[in-house]
């Protein structure tokens, strides 16, 4: 029998190696993580659900999110935590945030907008397998649940009218001042609906 021997990694992992880095710094009442990279599987998100769960409401935390977008779900789960937590939630916006990104910022208390960023907004991609009656069960209802949450996520972001091209199958893409903007007056609506 051969000897198969091999090293296993000694270095200890960096948290900069995390597929989401997260710094939770008492001292300063922050907490800091990224989300920069596709939205990938729910469970590596769980520990930034956490630390959103578990945030007094003296504390800020900052995402800061450079994303092209992806599983819906992990955005789901994100938005939720974020949507509870009772620290105030920032989200800092560069690079490209697209898709689920954009989901995800919505549910944020403020954001932080770099210059160069580029923001879009799109309806729904995926793919299904089974049968015919069950792919037809499953469209029709990925295509209300997801254009219902859609319209919940972006009214006073998005015009109806815009919502409307959207599910119809437009992109929408902006920049850090249409961004900036359309924020600043969803809030305003939002404080006006209050």
């Amino acid at each position: 029998m051969a000897d198969i021997s091999f090293d296993l990694p000694r270095d200890v992992t960096r948290i900069w190696d995390l597929e989401v880095p997260i710094i939770v710094d008492a001292a300063s009442k922050t907490v800091t993580a990224y989300i920069a990279g596709a939205i990938d599987e729910p469970f590596q998100y769980n520990e930034l659900c956490y630390q959103l769960a578990v945030a007094p409401e003296d504390y800020t935390v900052t995402i800061h999110i450079n994303t092209p977008g992806g599983i819906i779900d992990s955005a789901f789960m994100i938005a939720d935590a974020i949507s509870s937590c009772k620290a105030r939630v920032v989200g800092k916006l560069s690079g490209t945030v697209a898709s689920a990104g954009t989901l995800i910022t919505m549910t944020c208390d403020d954001v932080i907008i770099t210059p160069h960023l580029s923001f879009m907004i799109h309806n729904y991609s995926g793919g299904m397998a089974g049968k015919g009656h069950e792919m037809k069960a499953r469209q029709k209802f990925t295509d209300d649940h997801l254009n219902d949450a859609f319209k919940a996520f972006y009214t006073g972001f998005l015009s109806e009218d815009e919502m409307d091209k959207v599910i119809e199958g437009t992109d929408m893409w902006m920049g850090s001042n249409e961004v900036l903007e359309r924020w600043n007056t969803r809030i305003e609506s939002m404080k006006g609906a209050v």
